[in-house]
């Protein structure tokens, strides 16, 4: 019924680059079109919601340039420079600064050292392998909408030597179906949220995880907002129904719910 929208949105320059998947165009048309005036709103709308999921605007690095410059590194600290360089091109990551270390090992210490893991809605997070400690037997599964940013992570995870990869898949229509020890949805839940309200506990409910940790930041980019207590309330409510341990804390501005 939407074809002619849902190739027009696929061959738009901005996202053609993206190689979204199809079933996310989809879904988000289905969601818009009952509340849509007319066909001009409802591509309005569909546009709208593409631009605050996809999240172009939080900056990229170069990818082909990136898999490149990454395959000639040689020894351990010129990746660690490269990661930190990279993670700087996004404003979500670069948030946290030079002081992954000191993340990861907080965070390590709140859940243990899971074998398994699931970065949900990923971003360039997985650059940060290097500074979390894991062993390399650790099976780390990336999952992103942006095809050329799945690729390159995907070269990058499993040539440092981790099982897993990085994979083009959408994670709310097309949830993995594995077990993990741990499922990480960093800094994500408010575009999901703005995509289809109440899509963080269908996430949550989809994803088989021993410990699932979500994370926001405490002030939204460029604003005084906290955007926590709304998302601690639901988060709290949902690991009270499934009778699952909660907990949080808190790292520079960001805090982390750890449910499970």
């Amino acid at each position: 019924m939407h074809e002619k929208l849902i190739k027009k949105i696929q061959s738009m320059a901005k996202y053609k680059a993206l190689n979204i998947p199809v079933e996310t165009i989809e879904s988000i048309v289905e969601l818009c079109a009952p509340i849509a005036k007319n066909a001009a709103d409802l591509e309005k709308r569909v546009r709208e919601k593409i631009h605050n999921i996809t999240a172009l605007y939080l900056g990229d690095p170069d990818y082909k340039k990136a898999t490149a410059e990454f395959r000639s590194l040689k020894s351990a600290e010129e990746i660690r420079s490269f990661a930190l360089q990279n993670l700087a091109f996004h404003a979500s990551t670069k948030e946290r600064g030079q002081e992954l270390e000191n993340l990861y090992k907080k965070l390590f210490a709140h859940i243990g050292q899971p074998k398994t893991i699931a970065d949900l809605a990923c971003g360039i997070h997985p650059l940060g392998l290097p500074f979390m400690g894991l062993p390399k037997d650790t099976a780390y599964c990336a999952y992103d909408l942006h095809q050329s940013r799945a690729e390159f992570l995907h070269i990058y995870i499993t040539e440092l030597g981790y099982g897993g990869g990085c994979f083009h898949q959408d994670i709310l229509t097309s949830p993995p179906h594995m077990h993990f020890d741990a499922a990480f949805f960093f800094k994500e839940a408010h575009r999901f949220e703005k995509r289809q309200p109440g899509s963080t506990v269908q996430l949550l409910d989809g994803i088989n995880a021993a410990k699932k940790v979500v994370s926001l930041p405490m002030q939204s980019l460029g604003t005084a907002s906290d955007l926590s207590p709304w998302y601690e309330k639901t988060l709290r409510e949902y690991a009270s129904g499934k009778g699952v341990d909660f907990s949080s804390f808190t790292f520079g501005n960001e805090v982390f719910y750890v449910i499970g």
